[in-house]
């Protein structure tokens, strides 16, 4: 029996023995397969965590891989040992790194965007100052042709104005010699005169014709006598008279005056033609033009008519009055108080009869006559206005509302004003109305 457990101890001692023999031959082949992969892979160090075997393995990488980071910092891999390489990997930066390169790469696309829109702008920026600078030395160019025409046609202008009045004054001259000219001529004269200094052709027309009618009247006319002088000199001075009475007074006092004297009203408009003849523009004419524009259907007033002309020559339906008729078509009456119903008129005209001391009493009957809407037209002397915005604003507190007004004219104002309401029946309260008297000079 002993024999048989020795024998079985010595079996097993060569079984194991047999089995470590394998195990090794297994490990050493295993070992050497790994190597020969390991030969063409790089070693991997990883923030000091390797294990070497011995301290000379060690010794000999720590030296390499100090000498590689004292020649390049920035350098990352290395050949090492028979093409052996060695990566030194920082695993916490690695991540970083690859962060940072694509921040980069950003900043380098946003760099190459800016640079490429400069160099747009810069490009367009060249384009408008080109363009800037011809059109610069276009304005220049043109404003120094106009600079070298303008003192030219202003000497030829004062030149053909000095000329032009020289052949105003020889024509005047001839005319004063030769007393029988031609009229075709002096028309066409007149034409030339007009052109050149913008003057009215009409108004040169009149006057020529008012000279030509004296000039033969003195030629056809006998001497006058004593009689018939003196006969000229009481008219005229009984029109002054007649005129002083009518500003001086009120027209209910003027009224009575006629009414009781019908002769004095007739001295009083010849006088009145006379002065009219002798008048550069009559502002009746104005009126009567303004009135014809308007639409058919409106209904006119007209306060202190004289003959009533204005009802003649416009088609319109006219109310005509005056203190004394003088014809059909003038109704007799105080022009304050008429026989007209309230709101009945379109237009009311006072052309040259705003006369007396109650000018208020006719703007109040004006208002009262005429529609809401309705325009009041007023054409007076000029040298009756102080303060013509004062007329205005007096006016205006009537009711009324200054539409237009012209003060171009040397002689006569014309002013159209808008009713916008009745007068409430506060009449103290509304506000005085002055207008200086107009006195004809002895002649």
């Amino acid at each position: 029996m002993a024999k048989k457990l020795k024998k079985n101890v010595t079996d097993a001692k060569k079984a194991g023995k047999n089995m470590t023999v394998k195990q090794k031959n297994n490990r050493q082949k295993k070992k050497s397969t790994e190597d020969d992969e390991n030969k063409f892979k790089p070693a991997i160090l990883k923030d000091q965590n390797l294990k070497f075997k011995s301290k000379s393995t060690k010794n000999k990488l720590t030296k390499t891989v100090k000498q590689i980071y004292k020649n390049d910092k920035k350098r990352v891999c290395t050949d090492f040992l028979n093409s052996d390489t060695i990566k030194v990997v920082n695993v916490e930066k690695k991540d970083n790194n690859k962060v940072r390169e694509q921040v980069q790469n950003k900043k380098n696309q946003q760099l190459n965007n800016k640079k490429l829109k400069r160099q747009k702008q810069n490009k367009k920026n060249k384009i408008s100052d080109q363009s800037k600078s011809t059109i610069n030395v276009n304005k220049i160019a043109r404003k120094t042709k106009s600079k070298s025409i303008e003192p030219e046609t202003k000497e030829k202008q004062k030149l053909n104005k000095k000329k032009n009045l020289n052949e105003v004054l020889e024509k005047k001259l001839k005319q004063r010699e030769s007393k029988f000219s031609t009229t075709s001529k002096k028309k066409n004269d007149d034409t030339r005169v007009t052109r050149n200094h913008n003057l009215d052709i009409k108004h040169l027309q009149k006057l020529l014709s008012n000279k030509q009618k004296e000039e033969k009247q003195k030629v056809n006319m006998k001497p006058q006598s004593l009689r018939q002088k003196m006969m000229t000199k009481l008219k005229a001075s009984r029109f002054r008279y007649l005129n002083e009475t009518l500003y001086n007074n009120e027209s209910s006092e003027s009224k009575k005056y006629f009414k009781n004297n019908p002769d004095a009203f007739k001295a009083y408009h010849e006088g009145y033609k006379q002065q009219v003849e002798q008048w550069p523009v009559n502002p009746l004419d104005n009126v009567i033009a303004s009135i014809k524009k308007m639409p058919n259907q409106y209904i006119i007033a007209d306060f202190g008519c004289g003959e009533a002309r204005l009802a003649a020559t416009v088609s319109h339906k006219v109310h005509s009055f005056d203190f004394v008729s003088l014809n059909k078509n003038v109704i007799g009456c105080n022009i304050a108080h008429t026989p007209l119903l309230t709101n009945s008129v379109n237009v009311v005209v006072f052309c040259l009869s705003l006369m007396g001391t109650n000018l208020k009493d006719y703007i109040i009957e004006a208002n009262r006559v005429l529609k809401k809407g309705g325009i009041l037209k007023i054409a007076e002397v000029e040298s009756r206005f102080e303060r013509v915005e004062d007329f205005i604003n007096a006016i205006n507190g009537y009711g009324f509302k200054n539409i237009w007004k012209d003060l171009s004219h040397k002689l006569f104002y014309f002013l159209d004003f808008k009713k916008e309401g009745d007068i409430s029946g506060e009449r103290n309260k509304l506000p005085s109305i002055t207008l200086k008297p107009c006195f004809y000079k002895k002649r």
